[in-house]
């Protein structure tokens, strides 16, 4: 299986890197954030709401990884 994203633990924030085409064009199209919190080809999200976000992510049917 291939993933579709890295989520990496950077204390208090985490990034959310999509690796596949499909990954990211849902992110473009579905996911409502800032520009801004675009760093290279992750994005930045609060501790508060990664989790939730992870778990949306696989309830969408992608494979998500995570590292700390």
């Amino acid at each position: 299986m291939t993933q579709d994203f890295l989520i990496t633990d950077q204390a208090g924030v985490w990034l959310f890197e999509p690796l596949t085409e499909s990954a990211l064009k849902f992110v473009r199209e579905n996911v409502n954030f800032d520009e801004w919190l675009w760093r290279g080809r992750s994005f930045v999200v609060d501790d508060r709401g990664a989790g939730a976000l992870a778990e949306d992510l696989e309830d969408e049917g992608f494979i998500v990884a995570t590292r700390h």
